[in-house]
């Protein structure tokens, strides 16, 4: 299914997104939107998501995924993300998320969209995916996250009408390391990032490489000088989490180290994929 929505940017590009070889990166080529089916034909943007493997797996809030859990039986419902054709800003590929994986120690989640449009399974869809880093950064450095806030109600009902998504990007400081916090009894990262309801699971940057996962935001207003206080769980706790039932092209070289991994019987993690090398991990992932 290939939607046309018109994808709305209220900011120029930033030099924060980039491949390898300094090349400026359209973010939403791996920053994209989390989406719940609420009617035929009608999804609501619950939160945002990035891909980490090139085949489709993303990282995003536990609670946002939440939203796509049914909650008698405890099963997966009807959720999507989008995925751009090119780098225009109206042709998307919808993609089903077919599989979910919560940790169970912080607000971290899995999930896999399928990597094939509708009849064609072996002409797979391949995607970008971002360095990441265990590295603290120090106390007042800058950081960005770019995200999918406030978007309305996406209606395809009317083929008059293009559905709009909105995505911008978001500045802060570095603020401390805590070991725990209001609704977070866990270590993780606090700054000064302004946090709108849709942001939470996005990609945290410094230099170029994601620290962490948007979760939590607190806009204390005029009553203190208007500062943002958000929370955000470091990447490097992902390195814990069990894997969603893996959807792979079976032509790839990650299918191959997959395949060989399970006759062992090993529960795959997402260290295996970093160490693997799925995930890029800057510096590099390695077993001790």
């Amino acid at each position: 299914m290939n939607p046309a929505i018109t994808a709305a940017r209220k900011t120029p590009m930033s030099p924060m997104a980039k491949k390898a070889d300094g090349t400026k990166v359209n973010p939403k080529a791996v920053v994209v939107p989390i989406m719940k089916e609420i009617e035929a034909g009608k999804l609501m943007i619950v939160g945002t998501g990035f891909y980490v493997t090139r085949y489709g797996l993303f990282l995003t809030a536990q609670h946002v995924l939440n939203e796509l859990v049914m909650n008698e039986p405890k099963e997966l419902g009807v959720g999507y993300i989008l995925h751009p054709v090119s780098d225009n800003n109206f042709t998307h590929h919808i993609r089903r998320i077919r599989s979910i994986s919560f940790l169970q120690i912080a607000d971290l989640a899995l999930g896999q969209a399928e990597n094939f449009v509708g009849k064609y399974p072996n002409n797979p869809l391949l995607n970008l995916r971002p360095h990441l880093t265990t590295e603290v950064p120090y106390i007042g450095s800058s950081l960005i996250t770019y995200a999918y806030p406030a978007n309305k109600i996406l209606d395809f009902t009317h083929n008059e009408k293009t559905p709009e998504v909105c995505s911008d990007y978001f500045e802060g400081k570095f603020l401390e390391h805590a070991q725990s916090g209001p609704f977070m009894p866990y270590p993780h990262f606090r700054t000064s990032i302004k946090i709108k309801g849709g942001a939470s699971g996005g990609p945290v940057f410094s230099g170029g490489r994601v620290i962490g996962v948007n979760c939590r935001g607190w806009d204390f207003g005029k009553s203190d000088k208007g500062e943002n206080l958000s929370s955000i769980v470091p990447v490097v706790k992902a390195l814990q989490m069990l894997l969603p039932k893996l959807l792979l092209p079976e032509k790839s070289w990650e299918y191959s180290q997959i395949l060989d991994s399970k006759e062992n019987d090993k529960l795959i993690t997402f260290k295996d994929l970093a160490v693997f090398g799925h995930v890029e991990f800057d510096p590099p992932i390695v077993y001790p």
